[in-house]
């Protein structure tokens, strides 16, 4: 009997599922037994070839040799990674393998990465497939004795092609038409754009808006012993004029008055729902600034290499019922991973099976909620970042299965001199599912109204007013910015379409963060502490859009008729053919609209400078390879390369070398070895550009024994590498020197 070949998206996967089936031999690029053999992809491998690789004419970006739309879509293997596409393509053609299970991430996405391996190696063996929503050993085992047939999921392989590939026609024939019409690098991209546009549309109004001042009255009122503070409403609680505000104040002033109502009433708050991704990186967001990339990157590790949570790339917030022994298994956990005091109580799993905001299997499609595994958390092993991501998911799980929080509300309605003054306070009772964050009753104090008697006299000891003024809407951080994308429905006016993005929104909760990162890396979008908001450059473009007008492009409209389309493709409903014929047309239309654009001054709109040039002071202009000195024709030299060593370079990093000489730290540089290392970018003589290194710091033991640590490769001070890079035959190459 032949073995089974096992296809991972990851090593670190591999080595997991060969943990959980046994004894393997390690043969460096490959485990294997006596039954299986497992092998690895690096994220994707294969992807849809360049337009250069259908026809070399298409390496041009000139108007007229668009739209480009092939007429069978090839796939062509990613060159950095073609001698790993050469391991697996050996063991699919060896006599020993009989089938083949693939094993990526369960989702389009690795659905996709498995599919384009498989077809571009030309396999024709039986598939499997592997679907897992946890990375522990049982939940492996369970699921390897599940296996289900690979054509099982065809219907999700279709979607999953017809979202690369209409991604790929939208994506390629908008980024070049744009950029050749107007002569300025213009990245265009159904999912980008509309994210671009919610954040433009934000930046108007905050613009557009004129401030007004306004006043609120308040006055304070003894009532016997205690006093308490009301505010002034009518048919609205402010004035928008001085002399009426003061008017109210003196009218009140010392009166006496009575108290109309008086009510005293309780309210229960249910938990909140547990963590999807996007819910985890706008909570990470609020509380500790994270970037929803940051965030992403840390749960993946949770996930991957601390095996302490679920499958975290999920859109759903609920459990299955099968999942009950697995819950308990957490709350045992937790107890004694610091967690006791919260878990002294039993955990009570009928009630808890019964509470539809965690349990409800209707609302789980690929994988359930973001939880524990149930395996023990080493918190000392923990990096930074991980330690305070696992412990928002421990604290939100733990909330799951508490009871409610009780809420105190008491009401004060008085009436001095006619005018009518309301006093609220909402004081924490009973903790509740609070607890497990920390939080504690509060039921006296200032911040509690005392209790009074309706009817009863009061006097008004003081009264004031306020000046203040209305506030524009605040901008998008990161945490609202994915909020907007995943309820992107409300932008979009027809019902249907609304109802299709209400399940999607704009992007998937694993690209979301990809999304925004691009919307920076191209120089569209800029971000300050938590802050974001469009740089010139994407207001002109989302302008420019309107204008033309391509409305696709600018509204999550297009987003929400593809995930109409795909998920009626994923259940049996609509047609791949029909769905991709469709994208062609669109993608006409789109070229011939912006071809008979007249350019309006556009390019001068969009390509502001990044800065001064460090050699002769003229404006440093973006194109569509480089950061360059708008006098080159002059002879001016100065060229920051886009690519870097494998390191894409964003706007806001040019603008920073070139105002203050330096970047920060930039991660992602690969030398000619393989090896990624971090540096900062730094200004030398003549324009030149090199790198500066941190020196490695000694370890406390070495310094202890008066020893040198252990070489790293590196020298432990500053070495400033000089990096120059240049366009031969249309392809940027890199070179770095000492």
């Amino acid at each position: 009997m032949g073995k089974k070949l096992i296809i991972t998206e990851k090593p670190s996967v591999a080595r997991d599922l060969a943990r959980a089936l046994g004894k393997f031999s390690n043969k460096k690029e490959y485990l294997e037994n006596e039954q299986y053999v497992i092998s690895w992809a690096v994220g994707h491998l294969v992807t849809l070839a360049e337009p250069e690789d259908y026809n070399k004419k298409w390496k041009m970006w000139r108007l007229a040799l668009l739209p480009v739309i092939p007429d069978t879509f090839k796939l062509k293997a990613i060159s950095d990674t073609k001698e790993r596409l050469k391991v697996i393509k050996k063991w699919m053609a060896s006599d020993e393998v009989e089938a083949v299970v693939n094993a990526c991430d369960a989702g389009r996405e690795g659905e996709l990465i498995f599919r384009n391996i498989y077809q571009n190696t030309g396999c024709e063996k039986h598939v499997f497939r592997l679907w897992l929503s946890s990375m522990t050993v049982p939940a492996i085992r369970e699921a390897f004795e599940k296996l289900k047939p690979g054509d099982e999921f065809d219907r999700l392989g279709a979607a999953a092609r017809c979202r690369s590939e209409g991604d790929w026609l939208v994506g390629i024939n908008g980024t070049r038409v744009f950029t050749a019409r107007f002569k300025v690098l213009l990245s265009v991209g159904r999912v980008q754009t509309p994210t671009l546009a919610i954040l433009v549309e934000r930046e108007r109004e905050v613009q557009n808006f004129t401030p007004v001042p306004y006043w609120e009255v308040f006055a304070e009122f003894r009532a016997e012993e205690e006093t308490y503070i009301g505010k002034w409403t009518a048919k609205e609680d402010r004035v928008y004029k001085e002399e009426e505000a003061s008017s109210l104040v003196a009218k009140v002033e010392g009166k006496e008055g009575k108290v109309d109502e008086f009510s005293d009433r309780k309210s229960r708050e249910a938990h909140p729902l547990l963590y999807d991704l996007t819910e985890l990186q706008r909570d990470a967001n609020r509380r500790y600034g994270f970037s929803a990339r940051r965030t992403l990157h840390a749960a993946q590790r949770l996930y991957e290499g601390h095996k302490v949570i679920t499958y975290p790339r999920t859109d759903s917030r609920y459990l299955s019922k099968d999942l009950g022994s697995q819950v308990e298994k957490c709350w045992k956990m937790l107890g004694q991973c610091g967690f006791s005091e919260i878990t002294r109580t039993s955990f009570k799993r009928r009630s808890a099976l019964a509470d539809r905001r965690v349990f409800n299997s209707s609302k789980i499609r690929d994988h359930h909620a973001i939880i524990p595994t149930g395996e023990k958390i080493n918190w000392d092993s923990l990096k930074a970042d991980e330690y305070k991501v696992m412990d928002l998911i421990a604290k939100r799980f733990l909330s799951a299965f508490l009871p409610d929080a009780v809420w105190a509300h008491r009401r004060i309605k008085t009436v001095v001199e006619n005018e009518v003054f309301l006093s609220r306070s909402k004081v924490l009772e009973e903790a509740g599912w609070r607890a497990a964050y920390g939080e504690k009753p509060l039921t006296a104090g200032k911040e509690f109204l005392p209790v009074v008697r309706e009817s009863e006299k009061v006097i008004t000891e003081r009264s004031w007013s306020e000046h203040k003024e209305t506030k524009p809407p605040p901008r998008y951080t990161e945490a609202t910015l994915l909020s907007a994308m995943e309820a992107a429905g409300r932008f979009v006016e027809e019902e249907e379409l609304r109802e299709a993005l209400k399940s999607s929104g704009i992007g998937t909760p694993a690209t979301r963060a990809s999304i925004i990162e691009r919307l920076i890396e191209v120089g569209y979008v800029e971000r300050e502490g938590k802050t974001l908001f469009p740089a010139p450059k994407g207001m002109e473009l989302i302008g420019l859009v309107e204008r033309i007008p391509v409305p696709e492009l600018a509204s999550p409209q297009l987003t929400g008729e593809w995930e109409k389309k795909l998920s009626q493709i994923e259940s049996g409903h609509c047609e791949r053919k029909q769905f991709m014929e469709n994208i062609k047309r669109l993608t006409v239309e789109m070229v011939e609209k912006v071809k008979e654009k007249e350019d309006t001054g556009e390019r001068e709109k969009m390509n502001q400078p990044v800065g001064k040039c460090p050699l002769c002071g003229a404006p440093v202009l973006e194109n569509r390879s480089a950061f360059g000195c708008s006098r080159w024709k002059e002879g001016c030299s100065f060229t920051l390369w886009k690519r870097v060593l494998s390191r894409q370079i964003t706007r806001v990093q040019a603008r920073k070398l070139v105002e203050t000489g330096r970047t920060d730290k930039i991660s992602g540089f690969r030398s000619k070895k393989g090896r990624r290392f971090s540096a900062r970018l730094v200004l030398q003589d003549e324009g030149k550009i090199g790198f500066e290194f941190d020196a490695p710091v000694r370890s406390q033991e070495a310094n202890q024994k008066g020893k040198k640590p252990k070489k790293t490769g590196r020298s432990d001070k500053k070495k400033n590498l000089q990096v120059e890079g240049r366009e031969t035959q249309g392809k940027e190459k890199e070179k770095r020197e000492s």
